[in-house]
């Protein structure tokens, strides 16, 4: 691979991950989108730090960007990749997403002149990093019940921890999806009306599609949480104009009106998940995002014998097909009306 003639001038690999950004994000095809951006560059960063540490130190020079061998990524993606929270194991998922990036940043390279081969496409499949499974991950009962007693009530007396316990019994009790309870409002709030007075009754949720125009029942537990939040809430939100029911003093600086980013939730989130793992004494769950909160809520309900058709409706779906990558978790008597 060293031997090629350049079509172009050749970039310095810290200007290469710029030009890369630069013609991804233009791409009509697969842009990649300003929030993508942070994690590019820190991928990228680590393959450099690989590369000029001679591949960690087995070798003693530094290897050029451009002079990169399939052997070299194999053995980076063996060892290389790091987590960005130290004494964390990095997953297959995240050695695969590395090896996407090599991918298609070679690739612009060598669509650029640059290059002659792509170094990451040569991989034998034996040595490609796993495919994600796509199947829906749900926790295991130990865990899920563990949750259940994580969430009695919240870690502490500080407005963050109350508004994370109410946030979380939502995305336990609803299934709602992680972008409808980051964009949950104070307004989503209905009310009845009980013995004169008014009582929180369900949230409604406002989605772009149909179907995922709903109102939620709330279980007494997610309204003693969310009024014990609201009682607290200003305490949190960095004005009285805030809309966002669960909301943050750090959304604003992303003139997202206090609301939380899809990391924040998905940091929230995680903390309780490993919590429960460890009180379950069980390996944390596959996935530590809201979504494999909402699977397993979904998965619930239909193995309760809850009609599929009512779930999807439950869950803001089209229809049952929403449910099918469910099926595995599924009783056999349930899983054939999927």
């Amino acid at each position: 691979m060293t031997e090629h003639a350049a079509v172009l001038p050749l970039p310095g690999d810290t200007v290469l991950i710029d030009l890369w950004l630069e013609h991804s994000s233009a791409s009509d095809r697969d842009p990649i989108g300003l929030k993508g951006e942070p994690s590019y560059r820190y991928f990228w960063s680590t393959w450099l730090h690989y590369l000029k540490t001679g591949g960690n130190g087995a070798q003693q020079e530094p290897i050029a960007w451009h002079e990169v061998t399939n052997v070299d990524v194999v053995r980076f993606l063996q060892s290389g990749p790091t987590s960005r929270k130290v004494g964390a194991n990095v997953s297959d998922i995240t050695r695969r997403r590395y090896w996407r990036l090599l991918e298609r940043i070679y690739d612009y390279a060598k669509h650029q002149g640059w290059i002659a081969s792509n170094p990451a496409k040569a991989l034998e499949e034996v040595d490609q990093p796993p495919k994600e499974d796509h199947k829906g991950a749900i926790m295991t009962p130990a865990v899920w019940a563990h949750l259940q007693r994580v969430l009695e009530k919240p870690q502490s007396d500080d407005p963050v921890d109350v508004r994370n316990h109410a946030l979380l019994l939502c995305l336990t009790e609803l299934a709602l999806t992680p972008m409808e309870a980051r964009q949950l409002s104070v307004s989503s709030i209905l009310f009845d009306q009980v013995a004169g007075r008014q009582r929180m009754a369900a949230l409604q949720l406002d989605g772009p599609g149909p179907n995922q125009r709903r109102r939620m029942v709330l279980p007494d537990n997610a309204v003693r949480a969310i009024e014990a939040w609201l009682a607290v809430r200003d305490l949190v939100a960095c004005g009285p104009d805030v809309p966002t029911l669960f909301c943050t003093n750090q959304g604003a600086k992303n003139g997202a009106m206090g609301e939380m980013t899809s990391v924040m939730l998905f940091y929230v989130v995680g903390e309780s998940l490993k919590r429960a793992a460890e009180l379950a004494k069980q390996p944390p769950p596959p996935r530590l995002g809201p979504q494999i909160v909402r699977n397993t809520r979904l998965v619930m309900w239909l193995n309760d014998c809850v009609p599929a058709s009512q779930v999807a409706i439950w869950a803001g779906l089209k229809n049952v097909k929403g449910l099918y990558h469910l099926r595995e978790h599924l009783n056999p008597e349930v899983r054939i009306t999927v």
